[in-house]
């Protein structure tokens, strides 16, 4: 009997897990709220439940036969999958997925296990956020703990900025409580890994390309990143440390890092493969189809042999964004895309409504350009955005 596959989300970007699933002669089970999700029609079956509800998954999955649970680009699922993996004792994530939708818990996890992360205070009244900002100084980060894609995070410089932020912080959050941290001067970078059978099967640092906003996030990423070899050793090893800190296995981990005064820090860390075109960056780099390898060890098969290979492309990648809000008048490409340009395409078209780029969600499109080096692809996508038309009204 084939093996079954259950996937928490049925967005597009859940559509490669299907369609490589598929390939592999893997049965899926999609499980999802009711609605348009484009991976609907690529899943062999669809479960109808709320995937942030770890309990009404189970129910929905009772008289099915799962083999691995795996999601891919979102954290709505994470929890889930933790509690999934746990109850039916599947290959995968352990507390920490559980933890992924609150970060607070992250935080004490990496206390716990001596992972450096910025010092912090949970702040549920503007007295304790009063206090916090007294004991931590500032420059400081208000973060709401439940929330992803650099969403109802601020940072404050000033007493008057924290208590500004504070009111929009809570409107934000599904929880009582927020983050408050003290802001960490120094490189921000990403590291996208995997954890299998206890050892990790790949590490690959990524560097950032950020959008300037409050807070600063990365818009894109490029590989290899240019301390990545230097490092390259302290990485591998902070790396470990926080999948242990957070139980991290048999699954793909994205992190948040920064490099400060010559120390790695971590940031958060969740057990799933980065969105913004990281999928595909790994992919490139490595020479194989990272969505089979995500596959592969959510069903405990061991992938490390599919990173082994000499294959090391230099690549680049940055999400799209408008620069106002309103409606989309006219998108046109370059007259003439070189080889070079992996990926140029949008997710709107005329006609559709488009947030002021702000957060990863609100991307429009985005671009994947592989190259000679890093640098030579960043100067690509560069070029392919200023030959690119994009009109909002």
């Amino acid at each position: 009997m084939a093996q079954s596959l259950l996937v928490l989300g049925a967005s597009y970007s859940q559509i490669p897990l299907f369609k490589t699933a598929r390939r592999l002669g893997i049965r899926t089970v999609a499980a999802t709220i009711q609605g348009p999700y484009a991976g609907i029609p690529y899943a062999d079956e669809v479960l109808y439940c709320d995937i942030t509800k770890p309990e009404e998954v189970l129910r929905a999955v009772r008289n099915q036969k799962i083999d691995g649970v795996t999601t891919c680009c979102m954290d709505v699922g994470t929890r889930t999958m933790g509690v999934l993996c746990r109850e039916l004792s599947l290959p995968g994530p352990g507390i920490g997925a559980e933890a992924a939708c609150d970060k607070s818990i992250q935080k004490v996890l990496y206390q716990n296990a001596q992972v450096r992360t910025a010092p912090f205070r949970l702040v549920r009244s503007s007295l304790e956020l009063q206090d916090a900002c007294r004991e931590l100084g500032f420059p400081m980060m208000l973060k709401a703990v439940d929330l992803t894609g650099s969403r109802g995070v601020f940072r404050v410089l000033s007493m008057e900025e924290a208590l500004r932020y504070y009111p929009l912080v809570c409107e934000q959050t599904g929880k009582e409580y927020c983050i408050a941290e003290r802001f960490l001067t120094g490189t921000m970078f990403g590291v996208e890994a995997m954890m299998n059978r206890g050892e990790p099967a790949f590490v690959l640092p990524l560097g950032n390309d950020l959008h300037e906003g409050n807070p600063p996030f990365p818009q894109g990423h490029h590989v290899p990143w240019e301390l990545a070899e230097d490092l390259y050793d302290q990485i591998l090893e902070f790396t470990g440390k926080v999948a242990g800190a957070l139980e991290f296995d048999n699954c793909a981990i994205d992190m948040d890092c920064m490099l400060s005064e010559g120390k790695l820090w971590i940031i958060e860390a969740t057990p799933r493969a980065g969105a913004t075109a990281i999928t595909d960056m790994v992919g490139i780099h490595y020479g194989i189809d990272y969505f089979e390898a995500i596959i592969r060890c959510a069903l405990g098969e061991d992938v490390s042999p599919m990173f082994s290979g000499k294959v090391r492309v230099p690549n680049a990648t940055w999400l799209i964004g408008a620069d106002r809000a309103g409606y989309v008048e006219e998108i046109r490409l370059p007259e003439q895309i070189p080889p070079e340009v992996v990926d140029l395409s949008f997710n709107v078209k005329p006609g559709d409504s488009v947030r002021q780029f702000s957060c990863g969600r609100d991307r429009i499109g985005q671009i994947i350009v592989k190259g000679d080096s890093a640098q030579k692809c960043r100067e690509m996508i560069n070029e392919m955005l200023r030959k690119t038309v994009i009109k909002v009204k």
